[in-house]
């Protein structure tokens, strides 16, 4: 069970994020760069005295997750995107986590169709459930819709400094023996495609986690670990905020080095296998004996 300082945490952390994620949806629309966004964003968290619990995650079309700008990053967001906008924020560890989409032109309604797959999903929670019930109920609204879920993404678990924390919440029917507790605290996130409905890792990494400290070979990549392991707490972060460090080169060449080793955990940008457009949307949810809290609406 959390005590009332940690539900406090967790619902002032939930409220600032909303209000960030509100000030931050007029700025998606054509002509905007990525890069804007996401620092617009993470500004935002840090003026409401709140720190990222991972980067600004903008993923368009059919790359589904796991893509935050690089530095001098100059896409555009055309005309008839879909433009994914997860964030997230954290008060002293106590996490908030939501997303929302942002659509033109002739699939805009996949995301009146992801936001209805969210508001069946929050309506499932209560103590006890199964969370492949959840999963069921996501699956039923997409697939009412013409849609298929994504089912190799999920919702999750948080807890204090951990963004995953055990508990996995599928999108697809499934019997897991996981079962929410009075006081759980979980990021609701269904993901709908108009393709086949599985994402796939993609080369390219813009965000890290530090894992464990390994002895490296080069000492600006030991300087480096020290630094991240420090500043970020264990939570993700981005390649763009070390880039004033080093040249685009050299970090990336030490990035690829303590991903080599085992230090840093890569999170592989993700898309969808048949390039199919895909609509996200997410709340942070707490286990309550008559349901669920909604700490992000």
């Amino acid at each position: 069970m959390l005590s009332e300082e940690e539900l406090e945490a967790y619902r002032k952390a939930g409220k600032l994020l909303a209000e960030v994620r509100e000030q931050v949806r007029p700025l998606v629309k054509p002509g905007v760069t990525l890069l804007e966004i996401a620092e617009k964003a993470e500004e935002l968290i840090a003026q409401k005295g709140a720190k990222p619990a991972f980067p600004c995650n903008i993923s368009v079309n059919e790359v589904s997750a796991h893509y935050s700008p690089p530095a001098n990053d100059d896409t555009i967001i055309k005309e008839g995107d879909m433009v994914k906008v997860d964030i997230g924020a954290h008060l002293d560890g106590y996490i908030a986590d939501t997303a929302f989409t942002v659509a033109t032109g002739e699939k805009a309604e996949m995301v009146q169709v992801v936001e209805k797959a969210l508001e069946a999903a929050i309506g499932a929670i209560k103590p006890g459930i199964d969370v492949g019930e959840i999963g069921r109920v996501v699956e039923e609204t997409a697939t009412a819709a013409g849609l298929k879920p994504v089912r190799n993404l999920t919702g999750h678990s948080l807890a204090r400094w951990d963004l995953h924390a055990g508990l996995t919440i599928p999108n697809v029917k499934e019997t897991t023996g996981q079962k929410l507790s009075v006081g759980d605290v979980v990021a609701l996130e269904p993901f709908v495609t108009d393709g086949a409905g599985y994402v796939e890792d993609q080369k390219k990494t813009y965000i890290f986690r530090y894992l464990r400290d390994v002895p490296t070979r080069l000492r600006m990549s030991r300087e480096l670990l020290r630094d991240v392991k420090r500043d970020y707490d264990g939570l993700p972060f981005a390649e763009r905020w070390l880039a004033k460090r080093m040249s685009k080169l050299r970090l990336e060449l030490t990035l690829r080095e303590l991903t080599g080793v085992g230090a840093l955990w890569p999170y592989y940008v993700l898309a969808e296998r048949a390039k199919g457009k895909v609509a996200q949307a997410e709340h942070t949810v707490i286990v309550t004996e008559q349901g669920c809290e909604v700490t992000t609406r």
